[in-house]
C-alpha cells in the first residue's frame, strides 16, 4: 500500500517524458527495496533451471566419470600367484548368462604382450565373452594392475641407469610368468565345469608362456597373435600333441610372419588356421586395423571347444 501512494503521488508531479522515465526508475528502485526475501522463487523457471544447471555440471562430469571407471571394474578379479605369498594377480574375468548357462560354457584365458597389458584387449575377450565362454584376460606380473612394491614394469623403466640393467630387471619380473600363468589357468578351472575345456589366446612374446601351460595342462587349442618366441621355443611347441592353432601375422613383420609360417606347417591338427595380412603390425595393433579379426578369432574358439 505505501509503494502504491508513492507511486500516485509522484505521477501527479510528473509532466515531460524525460521526468516521467526518471519517476519510473525511481518506482523500481523502491518496489526493489520492498521485495520480499524469498523473491527468487517468483522468478521465471527457465532463469533458475539455467543457474541450477550450471552449477551442477561438474557433478554430472564426476557422475560421468566415475561410471566409467565403474563399468572398467566390474569384471575384475584378484587372486594369489603362490598360496605361500601375499602378491595378487589382476585380471578381467567375463562371463554372460544369457549366452549360455555356466556349466556349459568352455573357457578362455587371453595374454597381453610384452609391451602393453589386458587393456589393449578387451575388445577380444569381450567378444569371446559373447560366444557363450568363460573369458580371463590376465595381467602378466609387473604389468598393468599386477604391480605391488618390487613388481613393476614403469618402475623398473623409472630406476634403470642403463639398458642392461633395465633388461636384467624384466627378465626378473618375467622370470614369474610361467608360474603366473598356471595360477590364472587354476582360477579359471574352477569357474569351467570339468566336462569342458580351456583354450589360450597369446599375444607377441606370450606365446612362449602358452607353450610352456600347454606342456602342463591340457589346452583345447591357441591363437598365437604375431608370435615373438625363439627357437627354443619353437621346438618346444613342435613337441606338444597336436593342438588346434591359429596363427595371425603381417606379412611385412619378417620375424613373427616365419615363425607363424613355420608353426602352421608343423601343425598336424585339422582346425589349424594361418591369417596372415598386408603391413608390419603387431599385436593388438594388427586386432584394431582389421575390425573383423575380433570377432573370427571367438568363433574360432568356440568352435574347438565344442
Amino acid at each position: 500500500m505505501m509503494v502504491k501512494a508513492m507511486q500516485q503521488k509522484l505521477m501527479k508531479n510528473v509532466g515531460s517524458s524525460k521526468v516521467k522515465h526518471l519517476a519510473y526508475l525511481s518506482i523500481l528502485m523502491v518496489y526493489s527495496i520492498a521485495m520480499p526475501a524469498n523473491a527468487n522463487n517468483h522468478l521465471p523457471e527457465r532463469i533458475v533451471s539455467q543457474g541450477f544447471l550450471s552449477e551442477s555440471m561438474p557433478e554430472a562430469h564426476k557422475s560421468a566419470k566415475q561410471a566409467k571407471i565403474d563399468l572398467a571394474l566390474q569384471y575384475q578379479v584378484q587372486f594369489k600367484a603362490r598360496v605361500d605369498h601375499d602378491f595378487l594377480l589382476v585380471a578381467d574375468y567375463r562371463y554372460f548368462p544369457d549366452k549360455a548357462s555356466a556349466k556349459n560354457m568352455a573357457g578362455v584365458i587371453v595374454l597381453h604382450d610384452c609391451h602393453s597389458d589386458r587393456s589393449q584387449y578387451r575388445t577380444v575377450s569381450t567378444s569371446i565373452a559373447e560366444q557363450g565362454l568363460h573369458t580371463l584376460s590376465l595381467d602378466f606380473r609387473g604389468y598393468g594392475s599386477s604391480v605391488a612394491q618390487g613388481y613393476s614394469a614403469l618402475e623398473v623403466k623409472k630406476h634403470a641407469t642403463d639398458i642392461m640393467s633395465f633388461q636384467t630387471e624384466i627378465a626378473v619380473l618375467m622370470s614369474y610368468w610361467s608360474a603366473d600363468l598356471v595360477a590364472a589357468y587354476n582360477f579359471l578351472r574352477k569357474k569351467v565345469d570339468n566336462s569342458k575345456g580351456i583354450s589360450i589366446v597369446a599375444s607377441g612374446c606370450a606365446g612362449s608362456y602358452a607353450v610352456a601351460l600347454a606342456e602342463k595342462v591340457h589346452l583345447n587349442s591357441m591363437v598365437l597373435l604375431t608370435p615373438d618366441m625363439s627357437y627354443a621355443d619353437k621346438e618346444r611347441y613342435k613337441n606338444l600333441v597336436d593342438i588346434p592353432s591359429y596363427f595371425v601375422s603381417s606379412a611385412q613383420h619378417a620375424i613373427s610372419y616365419a615363425t607363424a609360417q613355420e608353426l602352421f606347417a608343423w601343425s598336424g591338427a585339422r582346425h589349424s588356421k594361418l591369417q596372415v595380412y598386408k603391413g608390419e603390425r603387431l599385436n593388438y595393433q594388427l586386432i584394431r586395423a582389421n575390425k573383423y579379426l575380433v570377432d573370427d578369432i571367438a568363433q574360432w574358439l568356440k568352435s574347438t571347444l565344442r
